[in-house]
């Protein structure tokens, strides 16, 4: 099966849930499997688990920082962050349909967090870049 034969065409890196009482936004950042399956997301481009969990190590020790858009100052704080990956998700006996970066985002005002809460936005803006 060649990389165009499993390209899924879908933004899987949703918000799951935004709490009003604690101004955050959860959900997956970045997602690497679903049903198993390597992910590729909107522009053909696929995370190993692997590169995630080295790449989320090096995002949490050293910025946190989410964006708006992916452009501009920063806008909020990643301030929890869960590396999902297969072997995790076994030896924790968790079953999920997706592998990758589970995280919580702080907004840095109430017009960000307002634009989740209404959907206006749906996904999250960190920063990263491939190095391989």
């Amino acid at each position: 099966m060649s990389k165009s034969d499993t390209i899924r065409k879908s933004n899987e890196a949703t918000v799951a849930k935004v709490s009003d009482e604690l101004g955050l936004v959860f959900g997956y950042a970045i997602v690497c499997k679903k049903d198993g399956e390597a992910y590729y997301d909107l522009h053909g481009d696929h995370i190993p688990e692997d590169t995630m969990l080295e790449a989320a190590t090096d995002f949490m020790e050293r910025s946190r920082t989410a964006l708006e858009m992916h452009k501009g100052e920063k806008k909020g704080t990643i301030v929890f962050a869960f590396p999902l990956t297969s072997e995790v998700a076994k030896s924790l006996d968790i079953k999920a349909p997706k592998t990758g970066l589970l995280i919580a985002m702080r907004p840095d005002s109430e017009e960000i967090l307002a634009k989740f809460r209404s959907g206006e936005y749906t996904g999250f803006s960190i920063g990263g870049a491939s190095l391989a």
